[in-house]
């Protein structure tokens, strides 16, 4: 209910009690979507605060005003007039302070992020904003009022009833002039007259009807009293009435709505701080959770698969015990296993090498096998151990109650499990491959727009540019740091050769290539990625080839 229609008619009621002869200090901002009015003459409050800004866009009253020690002053000719009275909009959320002496206008639009604030003169036009504005708002004062809108008459309750009887309660409540539009005064409702929220209204019976309009008469009553209630709960809930149907929650109530209001946002921050830094812990731990949960399956299938050391010293004792019948040209021998004479095994052979050389490359096997066994086991442990380590963390943090407490367990974590890095091909992706010949670097273009991010932004103007001659290509640049008038004829053969590799000529036997130098070629701006204008060009025919031959 925070910030709806209900809190703006209660915040212009308080305001209509202390703001009359109230006088207007310094206008100001010091931080981006806010608003700040001085007063002076206001005993309980010194400062009107607007903010428009995420997760909590609010207007509340502060005692006491801050002091920056730096603003931007605005509206200052505002600054020592006199207020009038409060006005609020009879079904939007516009606030209007009239000025005395025929000063004009202060109009509050509380549309959450959106909001603004304006001056207006004494014929409604704008003398000045806090955010700046495209169009004027469109207003008439006949649409703004002080007093409380009563609540239909039962013969109205009953005859929207009948208007509506395919509507379910939820929907019901929110048509106009009933203007009971949050879900926590409608569940409300609904809870006080025993009635379920999805009930259609054709479904209701005549005690029915007649009790939930009395419970509608008392929440409206209720409504424009001055207890308010703020239930701490995550993220806390504003009421101006009291919810009987969360009466197991804690709750405080206020005689003051402005009094509540600060508590609610000083609240709402409180645990919005705990919410997000809990919210984001779990992510972190649970995605490095997962992580590793995947890392150890996939580590314990590679043991299953991962030969035996056992199985490389039976296949070695089995070659030394059968040396008279190996031929050093076999590539495989089929020998009975020296364990069970009736069971036969295939031992694959180097043909190059003799039994006794692949019998000791065998056991080297086994010794390599025995030591990545035992490397494999303990990484398994390793990874177990992580597994446990990030169980308990996300466990402490599901259980903590308080932000102070969720510190401490963050500290404890290391920071790399919570860090967001950034990946690695966003961070260091350049528009270009790069190949060193030589004493020469070769730059070539990715693609049609890499081509002009590397021939107009990375090159330099006494580079060289090559394309193929005729059809699509990469641009190749090839750095010429010591400004050369010429490049050596082995230089300019190899960067052709490249940029016919990367173009539609990579298939030919030969292909023509173009070259210049990069301060000889542009583009006007209404060219597609890639095509460029050129001028001193010169042709070489070579034969397209990739830089690895190189």
């Amino acid at each position: 209910m925070f910030n709806s229609r209900f809190h703006i008619a209660a915040l212009v009621r308080y305001l209509n009690e202390i703001l009359p002869d109230a006088v207007i200090g310094d206008i100001f901002t010091f931080r981006k979507d806010e608003f700040h009015i001085t007063l002076r003459n206001c005993e309980p409050i010194e400062d009107i605060h607007c903010n428009f800004r995420a997760p909590l866009p609010f207007l509340t009253f502060e005692e006491q005003a801050p002091r920056p020690k730096r603003k931007v002053v605005i509206m200052k000719d505002l600054t020592g007039t006199s207020v009038a009275n409060v006005r609020r909009h009879r079904s939007d959320r516009q606030v209007l302070i009239e000025l005395q002496h025929d000063m004009g206008y202060l109009l509050f639009l509380l549309y959450g992020i959106n909001g603004n604030v304006f001056y207006l003169n004494k014929s409604l036009e704008v003398a000045g904003s806090f955010k700046k504005s495209r169009s004027a708002p469109e207003l008439s004062l006949a649409d703004f009022t002080s007093s409380d809108i009563p609540p239909v008459d039962e013969p109205a309750f009953r005859q929207l009833l009948a208007q509506h009887p395919d509507k379910a309660l939820t929907k019901f409540f929110s048509l106009a002039p009933l203007s009971i539009y949050s879900q926590t005064l409608i569940r409300e409702i609904c809870h006080r007259s025993g009635i379920g929220e999805k009930t259609l209204t054709a479904n209701l019976a005549t005690p029915q009807i007649q009790q939930l309009f009395q419970e509608y008469l008392g929440i409206s009553s209720e409504i424009i009293e001055k207890s308010t209630y703020v239930y701490e709960t995550d993220p806390p809930l504003f009421s101006l009435v009291e919810l009987r149907h969360l009466s197991c929650l804690p709750f405080r109530k206020f005689e003051s709505v402005a009094e509540a209001t600060r508590f609610f946002i000083s609240h709402f921050y409180r645990t919005n701080v705990f919410s997000d830094t809990r919210r984001f812990m779990l992510r972190r731990l649970q995605n490095n959770l997962q992580l590793l949960q995947r890392k150890l399956v996939k580590q314990e299938k590679e043991l299953t698969k991962l030969p035996t050391a056992d199985n490389y010293r039976n296949w070695a004792d089995t070659i030394l015990s059968n040396l008279h019948r190996i031929d050093k040209r076999l590539s495989s021998i089929t020998l009975p296993k020296l364990d069970n004479p009736d069971e036969d095994i295939t031992i694959l052979l180097n043909p190059k090498l003799t039994a006794s050389e692949n019998a000791n490359k065998y056991y080297a096997k086994s010794k390599i096998a025995r030591k990545s066994r035992e490397q494999l086991k303990q990484t398994i442990e390793t990874t177990g151990d992580s597994i446990k380590r990030i169980a308990i963390w996300v466990r402490d943090v599901e259980s903590c109650q308080d932000l102070k407490t969720l510190r401490s367990i963050k500290a404890s974590i290391p920071k790399e499990l919570l860090e967001q890095k950034a990946a690695a091909d966003v961070a260091t992706r350049l528009p270009y491959y790069s190949f060193t010949i030589g004493k020469f670097t070769i730059l070539v273009g990715k693609s049609a727009k890499d081509n002009d991010l590397l021939s107009f932004k990375h090159a330099k103007p006494d580079d060289f540019w090559f394309h193929a001659e005729h059809g699509p290509g990469s641009h190749v640049i090839v750095r010429n740091p010591t400004r050369q008038e010429s490049l050596p004829n082995i230089i300019i053969e190899t960067a052709a050769g490249i940029a016919a590799f990367y173009s539609k000529a990579k298939h030919s036997g030969v292909a023509p290539v173009i070259y210049t130098k990069r301060k000889y070629i542009w583009k006007r701006k209404d060219m597609p990625p890639g095509r460029v204008f050129t001028k001193f060009t010169k042709s070489v025919i070579v034969k397209p080839v990739a830089p690895k031959f190189f």
